[in-house]
């Protein structure tokens, strides 16, 4: 259809400016040598992406690194438009300001509450003691630069969960590009984007403070957002050996939602928003626009990093406390979900080096403990307002994770690592009013063994044997409340991976293979009620996810465009998702629903430095998830084109903008898995976003 232009078109000389590119963010992948940036100086707290991606390099397995001019340039709402790049990591809109992210099969289609992948702020988690993840809590423009660890790689903050760690790092006052920034951005659907940060040092104090403002109609009937989003950290060196770092955010999060469609729906007019569910002549749910559906998050939250340089040895120690309050009105069947949790966490890390061995060797213990307590209320939707009170409970979580990791450098070619984490989580929900009272207690040890071998200066081979795991969450174990406490089994899984990452001339790579075989995964199943259709979880019995990651950079002529202050570079992204069942009672060997088999991304960009960029972006999905573990419907497959341009008007200020989805594409961009879709019919599509237009203007002083 639209291949052969769309393939032209990507490698066509395109033009670009001295912004870092966004391209194939494996570790593998390096940033062009012709980008000069700022001298950065990094601190304890707070490390310079150069000195995150040595760290990154001595993880024997699949990582990433994604800075933020990366997605600087583009209308990114949130983490997923920014690590949509990187190798591995599939990410979808289900919603505004809410993006799916899977990494290896995780979360195959968990709804607003994410799970499968354990989320940080500087080093400091924020992904729940509940079990799940507010991927809407991180506002991209407060963004430094994130950390991706793949799979059981994310050890190093302790995480053990099927699709890993994120670690999302903010600007300082000693990392931060400008002391001032300003920005404002608008475009289709009456979006318009407002952004603010302040940074400075004096002597041993340094502070960072952004904020961010958002409102948009939306592209979708019924799916206008108004957000706003605040955060800041203060930096205090106590001495030359103690630094401090105390960080506050606050967001209000607010957006209607449009619903899910039909497919042949969704196809013909993918504008609409959900349509009233009926029972032959009689509505049953008058649908989303009726009924206001939205979402509702406010969140407040303060954390504490504080580093001890022991001498040899190096102690980490965080603390946090959060409050989150949501009013999130959907199905007459869920009704209007009420819910304020307080939590409080803490955290630990000691680590040091082994002398007796080569250079690399080193060791690290960590703790983390979090405990959460949520007042959960259900009330009926009455046309968008608070009806009679459904059900009550208090719902309190904590987890405990120990893990422990060891470097062992025979050769300062060759790294040895061992390493194990202890994980137990608790869930217990007592009923107050029309609920179910139930606990749950999952633990388990995971243990972990990887080799590194340094091949060359730049080209690395590395693999590693895991375990996973990951206890269901409070929304899986209650439907968000819709239906009561139904206890399930913990999800693991034994994780086998190879790879290499490196640079040769103009070439650059990420390559991991992975092959996770899981016990009880979860998976979500759209379940038709009297009132609505509702998510529920449930344990498959034995599955399989494997795959290729490939990330690859090539840049042609380099030497003879960086005489003349210019770059050219080709990326790849491509990512093959096998998931299946495995001789499963019902479903046999059927491919699991939720996540295309096949994702390849691709970009070409010229900059000219210091003047002008234009970047050419594919995304190519040949064919769309599977809808239903029966296997009997899927999504169409898709291609669509982003074009992103920039140029620098004088010193620090930058006129930039971007058309997204080129050719007007329909498509899927989300699926609520089913069981049987040929069966039921279930409106489980939401529709991707049409063509849009955005621009604006960054100025930094």
């Amino acid at each position: 259809m639209k291949c052969a232009l769309m393939g032209a078109t990507m490698l066509a000389a395109t033009t670009g400016a001295f912004n870092a590119p966004l391209h194939a963010q494996g570790i593998g992948q390096r940033q062009d040598e012709i980008i000069v940036t700022a001298s950065l100086q990094g601190t304890p707290t707070a490390p310079t992406p150069e000195a995150a991606r040595k760290e990154l390099e001595r993880v024997p397995g699949a990582t990433g690194l994604v800075e933020d001019e990366g997605f600087a340039d583009i209308f990114a709402q949130s983490i997923g438009d920014a690590l949509e790049l990187t190798p591995g990591v599939f990410a979808d809109t289900s919603a505004p300001r809410e993006s799916r992210i899977s990494i290896r099969g995780s979360g195959l289609n968990s709804s607003f509450e994410r799970r499968g992948l354990t989320v940080l702020r500087d080093g400091v988690p924020i992904s729940r003691a509940s079990g799940a993840t507010e991927f809407q809590e991180v506002d991209p423009l407060t963004v430094r630069y994130m950390e991706v660890f793949k799979g059981a790689n994310g050890l190093r903050y302790g995480a053990a969960s099927l699709g890993g760690a994120v670690n999302i790092v903010s600007p300082t006052g000693r990392t931060a590009r400008a002391p001032l920034t300003l920005r404002a951005e608008g475009g289709s659907f009456s979006t318009f984007r407002g952004n603010a940060s302040l940074s400075g040092k004096s002597g041993d104090v340094d502070y960072w403070g952004g904020i961010t403002g958002l409102t948009s109609d939306g592209y979708r009937e019924h799916s206008e957002v108004r957000s706003l989003y605040g955060h800041g950290n203060l930096g205090w060196r106590v001495s030359d050996n103690i630094e401090t770092r105390f960080y506050v955010t606050a967001l209000s999060d607010n957006f209607e939602l449009a619903g899910s469609l039909r497919l042949a729906d969704a196809l013909a007019n993918p504008r609409a928003a959900g349509r009233p569910v009926r029972a032959g002549p009689v509505v049953i749910d008058p649908g989303p626009v009726a009924d206001d559906w939205d979402r509702n998050l406010d969140v407040y939250r303060v954390s504490n990093l504080t580093v001890i340089d022991l001498g040899g040895t190096d102690l980490e120690l965080g603390a946090w406390y959060a409050r989150r309050n949501l009013d999130h009105a959907i199905t007459r069947f869920a009704g209007i979900i009420v819910q304020g949790e307080d939590e409080v966490g803490v955290s630990t890390r000691l680590s040091g080096s082994l002398p007796f061995l080569a250079d690399r060797s080193r060791w690290q213990v960590g703790a983390i403990y979090a405990f959460s307590s949520n007042d959960a209320k259900t009330f009926a939707n009455n046309s968008g307002a608070r009806g009679a009170l459904r059900t009550q409970s208090d719902q309190d979580s904590d987890t405990l994770t120990v893990y422990g990791q060891a470097d062992l450098g025979p050769t300062d070619a060759v790294t040895l690592i061992a390493g194990g984490q202890y994980a137990r989580a608790t869930r217990d929900v007592t009923a107050i009013l029309n609920a179910v009272t139930g606990r749950g207690e999952y633990d388990q040890f995971n243990p972990r063994v990887g080799l590194l071998v340094d091949a060359a200066e730049d080209i690395q081979f590395f693999g590693n044997i895991s375990r996973s795991f990951e206890a269901p969450s409070l929304a899986d174990l209650t439907s968000g409340g819709a239906f009561p406490f139904a206890p399930l089994d913990p999800q693991r899984a034994t994780v086998f991976e190879v790879g290499t990452r490196g640079q040769a001339g103009i070439v650059s790579w990420d390559v991991a293979l992975y092959r996770a075989e899981l016990e009880n995964e979860f998976l979500d199943l759209a379940v038709p009620g009297a009132r609505g259709l509702v998510t529920v979880t449930a344990n498959a019995d034995k599955t399989v996810h494997q795959g290729l990651e490939f990330g690859l950079d090539v840049r042609p002529f380099k030497a003879t465009l960086e005489k003349n202050g210019q770059a050219l570079r080709l990326s790849a992204a491509y990512t093959f998702n096998d998931f299946a069942f495995d001789d499963d009672a019902v479903y046999g060997d059927n491919q699991l629903a939720g996540v295309p088999r096949h994702v390849l991304i691709a970009e070409a960009r010229f900059d000219q430095v210091d003047r002008f960029y234009l970047s050419t972006t594919l995304r190519w999905i040949p064919d769309g998830p599977l809808a239903d573990y029966a296997n009997t419907e899927r999504a169409p497959g898709y291609e669509t084109v982003q074009i992103t341009a920039g140029v620098t008007l004088t010193e620090g200020i930058e006129l930039f903008g971007s058309v997204e989805n080129l050719f007007d594409e329909v498509f899927i961009s989300n699926v609520t898995t089913n069981a049987n879709q040929r069966l039921t019919n279930e409106a489980i599509y939401t529709p991707g976003q049409g063509r849009a237009v955005f621009g604006g203007l960054r100025a930094r002083f």
